[in-house]
């Protein structure tokens, strides 16, 4: 089932390995730097799933879950957090942060294909 995907990742080698790995399986993957893009982005119409850095130039991706979540269909779209701080994810889990899934950074790009896919069959991972 192909997808329109949203990276959203400042680290221009990771969101390029994501794309690959996702456009590879067939899915149409839109990358942006900032969180203020991000909001843009789905401000233009809801994606099937959003892959989230934590640590952006000019937003926290534990505040911009937030506000995606408040978009009209972001309460409906899954949003991965995707970071290379393991101790960070783990206390968003805790917390029951409004994530859908969570996947630490470096990842295979198998374990990154598996991951998405599973999200978006289930639609709530």
């Amino acid at each position: 089932m192909a997808a329109h995907i949203l990276v959203v990742e400042d680290n221009l080698i990771a969101a390029e390995i994501a794309r690959a790995a996702l456009e590879g399986r067939g899915h149409a993957v839109r990358h942006v730097p900032t969180g203020k893009l991000a909001i843009e982005a789905m401000s233009n119409g809801p994606c099937d799933l959003v892959l989230l850095d934590l640590l952006l130039p000019d937003i926290d991706g534990d505040a911009l879950v937030e506000r995606l979540r408040h978009l009209p269909g972001g309460d409906r779209t899954p949003i991965l957090a995707f970071s290379a701080f393991s101790s960070r994810l783990d206390d968003l889990r805790r917390r029951h942060a409004p994530f859908d899934a969570y996947i630490a950074k470096p990842v295979e790009a198998n374990d990154l294909i598996l991951a998405v896919e599973r999200c978006l069959a289930r639609r709530a991972c």
